[in-house]
């Protein structure tokens, strides 16, 4: 039984994975200055918060079943997509998207720091 929720949650963890990739490029891209209609840079950002919650609950999940602990420290990336996502709700002139750029190119490390995590945890997970 352990087994069979063990591999659920290994699943789960790298369609989440892939996800938080594709919406990534998106993100990326917009921060290089690629002009995405905002409602597609809404989307990415609220898919890769979104998978990144969902991510992160299942690797606690994960420890949890093998009975060890682990730290998710992104509750500051949380915060500053929340503000991009809350800037680019109220109006989408080309201040709000710049300002939407400027939040996220400060994020920019730290969600590289999630994607080279969420990597190293995908090669894991495939031995």
């Amino acid at each position: 039984m352990q087994n069979d929720t063990e591999t659920k949650i290994k699943q789960d963890i790298l369609a989440e994975i892939q996800t938080l990739e594709e919406n990534y490029k998106i993100i990326y891209g917009f921060i290089a200055g690629t002009d995405y209609d905002p409602s597609t840079i809404g989307t990415s950002m609220q898919t890769f918060k979104d998978s990144l919650s969902r991510a992160s609950a299942y690797v606690l999940a994960l420890y949890n079943l093998k009975g060890r602990r682990v730290n998710i420290p992104w509750e500051s990336l949380f915060t500053s997509l929340d503000y991009a996502l809350a800037t680019l709700s109220t109006s989408a002139t080309i201040k709000q998207r710049d300002a939407v750029r400027a939040i996220l190119s400060m994020s920019q490390e730290q969600m590289g720091q999630v994607l080279s995590y969420f990597a190293a945890l995908k090669e894991s997970l495939k031995s």
